[in-house]
């Protein structure tokens, strides 16, 4: 890409040059036009009759040829632009390889019952009549050659029933991971997971539910990435230990996750099953928590400062300090809309519900509601992003965003200042030096992109400016001869680059600060152009001066 952007100013000068020798041409061919009778013409490439008309130029055309070279800058300000999206593209994948190995961005659900059960009814099926059966129909004269009989049909399927109080407490630690040149935020959290099953009755959701296996029964727990598992304690169920299985047998509501098995043959009706405990995981990102019960109640905190609560809902209690924050959430199941128990081919997640809705499907109007009828587990969840209040490649990208504004502004201050100081010193800038201001102004911006991802954007910005600004001021000094506009010009442009800092800094006050930048900038413009058709103003006061001087 840094390639792209030396071919981009190579190609910008070169359009300049081309434009400046045709615009050479025609004023010679103009020129040529309207002379005065009797006055010689100009000579081809003597360009001092060309100065002499640009030396009594008004401001205003100043300002428009200035205006001009601010817009060309589009051009290399346009290549650092994508240079930053590639670098920040670049900087996800990092991110996003982190990641993997680390954790990913996790959703804790659970825990669920599964129970296996056992479904009779009876159908009619028409079955041909044997010989004997034959014969006697046809002695009867009749013609029937199948006769309906009644059959037992047993299907096994299973249920997913979901806890009554569910409460889930975590702390969760922070911390950076570097690969290269990049660093990405990673957490640990470690979860204790406690409620009870109060209601062992799934005769709701079938007429013909024969059989119960609560023998059979596994209890459940989604979660979105089981590589990044650290540690987990047994389970307590029902006042007994069980071991934790890796996988949940293939439930589409809970494609990934542990399980256990969990003989509730002992329990009756109206018997409460308890259950609790303990996980560790990690990830990336944010954590998201599901409340899949009745009544839930969720607690969390981290040493994290800046916090960003995301999902359905927000806590009903937060405190957020410079030394972390605590949260809680309180959710009942009146959000959700999908009961307390139902077969496992009703229950689905958010990810294969959006799979299945942009897939083509030529099951038609059935399968639709297939897919539209199911229960989203993942429909309401809560939790908490670990937000960078300063992400890099966010300030980066808002400053090249500014930067045709900045350089508009600088280039408004230098015009300024050569306007009074180049009429004393009669040592004007001209359009190609003010061409190369505009480009050491572009390289601010590179600068910034490439030490920032070294030192941290507040010492590259620093940095920054400060050779930009002491590029610009020496340049200055050298080309009027005089150190004063220099000066000046370093501490407009020092202003200006401290006021774009805070800009960027600030997330909520940015826009009404650049506006009120834009209209300083208009009223300093409507200051120096005040006098322009003034008798005795800026233009004359110039032409007077250079008519003494010739």
């Amino acid at each position: 890409m840094i390639f792209g952007f030396l071919f981009g100013a190579l190609f910008l000068l070169a359009c300049l040059a081309i434009v400046a020798a045709g615009a050479v041409t025609a004023w010679w061919i103009w020129r040529r036009m309207t002379l005065a009778e009797g006055e010689p013409a100009p000579k081809w490439g003597d360009l001092s009759a060309l100065r002499s008309a640009l030396n009594r130029q008004p401001v205003i055309l100043s300002i428009i040829a200035v205006a001009v070279i601010a817009y060309v800058m589009t051009i290399p300000m346009g290549y650092i632009r994508n240079l930053t999206n590639e670098r920040r593209y670049r900087y996800q994948s990092v991110v996003d390889g982190i990641a993997s190995t680390w954790g990913e961005p996790q959703t804790f659900t659970g825990p669920i019952l599964h129970v296996p059960y056992t479904m009779r009814y009876q159908v009619s099926e028409e079955v041909p009549l044997t010989a004997a059966e034959l014969t006697l129909e046809q002695s009867r004269g009749g013609t029937r050659t199948y006769k309906e009989v009644q059959k037992t049909v047993e299907e096994h399927s299973a249920a997913l029933v979901l806890p009554d109080n569910l409460a889930i407490s975590g702390t969760v630690s922070t911390e950076e991971r570097y690969r290269s040149i990049y660093t990405a935020r990673v957490y640990s959290a470690n979860l204790k997971v406690s409620g009870n099953f109060s209601k062992l009755d799934i005769s709701g959701i079938g007429e013909s539910i024969a059989e119960v296996h609560w023998n059979k029964a596994a209890l459940l727990v989604g979660i979105s990435s089981t590589k990044a598992i650290r540690s987990r304690s047994d389970l307590i169920l029902g006042g007994r230990k069980a071991d934790f299985l890796p996988g949940t047998g293939g439930i589409a509501a809970l494609p990934t996750g542990f399980s256990a098995n969990a003989d509730l043959s002992s329990f009756t009706d109206g018997d409460s099953v308890d259950f609790n405990f303990e996980i560790s995981v990690g990830g990336s990102s944010r954590l998201m928590l599901t409340p899949i019960g009745a009544s839930n109640i969720f607690a969390v905190s981290s040493e994290w400062p800046h916090p960003n609560f995301i999902g359905s809902g927000l806590p009903t209690n937060r405190e957020i300090t410079a030394s972390g924050f605590k949260a809680e959430w309180s959710v009942p199941n009146l959000v959700r809309n999908y009961p307390q128990a139902d077969d496992t081919g009703k229950w689905s997640n958010s990810s294969l519900n959006a799979q299945r809705r942009c897939e083509s499907d030529d099951s038609g109007v059935q399968g639709a509601r297939e897919r539209f009828n199911s229960h989203d587990l993942a429909e309401y969840a809560v939790g908490v992003e670990f937000f960078e209040t300063v992400f890099l490649y966010s300030l980066l990208t808002r400053a090249t965003k500014y930067g045709i504004l900045f350089i508009a502004l600088i280039f408004l201050g230098v015009l300024i200042f050569d306007n009074y100081y180049g009429r004393k010193n009669n040592a004007k800038l001209a359009l190609t030096q003010y061409v190369i201001i505009g480009v050491g102004l572009a390289l601010f911006y590179l600068t910034l992109l490439a030490a920032s991802e070294h030192i941290g954007f507040t010492m590259a910005y620093a940095a920054a400016a400060a050779i930009n600004a002491a590029m610009t001021g020496g340049y200055v000094a050298s080309a009027m001869r005089d150190m004063r506009p220099a000066i000046f010009i370093t501490v407009v442009q020092t202003l200006l680059y401290s006021f774009l800092f805070f800009i960027l800094r600030m997330e909520d006050y940015s826009l009404i600060s650049g506006t009120a930048l834009l209209i300083a900038a208009t009223a300093a413009l409507m200051f120096v152009t005040r006098n322009i058709n003034r008798p005795g103003g800026i233009a004359d006061r110039r032409m007077d001066s250079v008519d003494r001087i010739n």
